[in-house]
């Protein structure tokens, strides 16, 4: 015998769907990164030698040598640097990058990071302010 669904088992159904989606969407907002810069305090410094410097999504991407992370700039930040010239000032040498440190449920473990500065030598390359 067929077994039909009541009224009650209905609304569980409708109600877990509901909570789920209100959950996908709280954690798509919350990985949103926040229009404005991180605050010094909430940065990371990095030292390494880069290895390359491309234009790829999300921006212009530069991979350290011996470090699987991606650190970029934006597109919306880049203030009119090229990968091709950050790729010929970087490449091969030690630089310092001030990394945003900010969690996201999107990335939890802080893969792709958003470079805040580039220091070489003691001279500001890039700054995202």
């Amino acid at each position: 015998m067929p077994t039909t669904m009541t009224t009650r088992n209905s609304t569980k159904g409708v109600a877990g769907l509901l909570l789920a989606g209100v959950l996908i969407v709280v954690l798509l907002v919350s990985g949103i990164p926040g229009a404005r810069s991180v605050s010094r305090n909430k940065c990371a410094n990095r030292l390494a030698i880069v290895e390359t410097v491309i234009e790829a999504s999300p921006g212009i991407v530069v991979h350290l040598k011996n470090d699987p992370k991606i650190y970029f700039i934006s597109p919306k930040n880049n203030h009119g640097l090229t990968a091709t010239t950050l790729q010929q000032k970087l490449a091969g040498k030690e630089t310092q990058l001030l990394i945003a440190h900010a969690w996201s449920p999107l990335d939890p473990f802080s893969s792709l990071n958003e470079i805040e500065e580039i220091r070489q030598e003691g001279q500001l390359l890039y700054s995202m302010k």
